[in-house]
């Protein structure tokens, strides 16, 4: 639209300005007369043809002006359209930053009402998972400065995520309790069976060394039962999926799935172990 605006408006200043050198002419042709004593006819037809043209030549100026302002008024209006676009991103930014920050605010309060009782912990933000060849473990961004210890264990308002293995001043690796090389004492919430939890990959693990008359089925809650001193007793671990004959011991085994998601984890409390 402003590229046709200026190609009409180019072409009414030219019109303008032969209509000026037009007119121009004309009066000085109209003063030559003058000078010779041929002003009575020579006025009347200068008249008679300058009037259509003076008529033509005001029109054409006010059409001129008429289309400069439509042009930097059309100006205006797409750069006051450009200022309320970048207006309009920037408070829907704001606005999405907030309910970041709203949530962020609910899952650490939830998080907080996680950590048992007598137990010291911080929360922790996730900002890795399967790095540097580690496949499977959580970096989280508090370490040693904040009293981030190994074997601390990370929980969140679902349940237990796993162990610190790793620390640095600012940051941690945690172990999830679905890795082969991880082991947590639990039982099962409604028989008080107790058996291992050992993980078994895919963010999956199972109850190993249950006794061969377990009470235990799909459905039932898996919660730690504090033995070891590491994990203390009642965190919500899993629910039973299915039970199977144990193939590496007499009793049975019994197939968990996590409460705690570990790609949906963004924030965790490490709790201090005993």
């Amino acid at each position: 639209m402003l590229a046709r605006l200026d190609s009409e408006r180019s072409r009414t200043l030219l019109l303008l300005v032969a209509l000026m050198a037009a007119a121009l002419a004309l009066d000085l042709w109209q003063v030559a007369a003058r000078r010779v004593g041929r002003t009575a006819w020579f006025e009347s037809a200068v008249c008679s043809v300058a009037h259509p043209l003076q008529a033509i030549l005001t029109g054409s100026i006010r059409f001129a002006e008429q289309e400069w302002a439509i042009a930097v008024g059309a100006r205006k209006l797409v750069k006051e359209n450009a200022q309320l676009r970048a207006r309009v991103a920037g408070l829907e930014h704001e606005v999405s930053a907030l309910a970041e920050e709203r949530l962020a605010a609910s899952r650490t309060g939830k998080l907080l009402g996680a950590l048992p009782p007598a137990r010291p912990g911080c929360v922790a933000r996730v900002i890795g998972l399967g790095e540097s060849g580690w496949s499977a473990l959580l970096t989280v961004d508090a370490g040693s400065a904040r009293g981030v210890r190994q074997r601390d264990v990370a929980v969140t308002a679902a349940g237990v995520v796993g162990q610190v293995v790793a620390v640095t001043a600012h940051s941690a690796r945690v172990l999830p309790i679905t890795e082969p090389a991880s082991a947590v004492a639990v039982r099962v919430q409604r028989s008080r069976q107790s058996g291992i939890l050992k993980g078994s990959g895919a963010w999956r693990c199972e109850v190993r060394y249950l006794e061969p008359q377990a009470d235990v089925r799909p459905g039932d809650v898996i919660i730690t039962s504090g033995l070891g001193g590491i994990f203390p007793a009642g965190l919500r671990v899993g629910t039973v999926t299915s039970v199977r004959k144990d193939r590496d011991a007499p009793g049975k085994a019994a197939e968990v799935r996590p409460w705690a998601e570990a790609r949906k984890i963004e924030e965790v409390v490490l709790v201090s172990a005993q």
